[in-house]
């Protein structure tokens, strides 16, 4: 998935392992599972609960800054409503489906562009709904 939708080289995933659990992924940094009954281990990266797959916020704010492929630039206003949570129309170099999010260079997370159209993905818990003005209170 990464390398085909994202063009982000394999050797970036080098030191990691990968472990699937029901519909989710999860990566870890140790060669093997420990002998141990978990839960889970890692990150959670991929969330196989649709098609075509989603990968979570985490692993493209991890990973994304590799991507080379299906990557949206916003502006300072179109980020502010992405962390928001809402849905931006704009036309984008990217294919539909999932994509890395960024704003000045730096992944802010995963979006879903349609032609036209893009939807934050943010995390509920990490969406900002307002920012203050932080010019006036000097």
């Amino acid at each position: 998935m990464w390398k085909e939708r994202f063009d982000i080289p394999e050797e970036v995933f080098e030191g990691y392992s990968f472990f699937r659990r029901g519909r989710m992924i999860w990566a870890f940094s140790l060669p093997e599972i420990p002998p141990f009954r978990c839960e889970s281990i890692g990150m959670r990266v991929i969330s196989m609960r649709e098609s075509p797959w989603k990968p979570t916020t985490y692993a493209l704010q991890l990973w994304g800054r590799y991507a080379r492929k299906n990557v949206i630039d916003l502006d300072d206003e179109m980020a502010r409503r992405f962390f928001a949570g809402e849905s931006l129309e704009l036309r984008a170099p990217a294919e539909r489906g999932y994509v890395v999010v960024r704003h000045t260079g730096s992944v802010i997370g995963c979006g879903l562009y349609t032609p036209g159209r893009l939807i934050s993905q943010l995390p509920r818990e990490r969406r900002i709904l307002e920012v203050e003005d932080q010019g006036a209170s000097g």
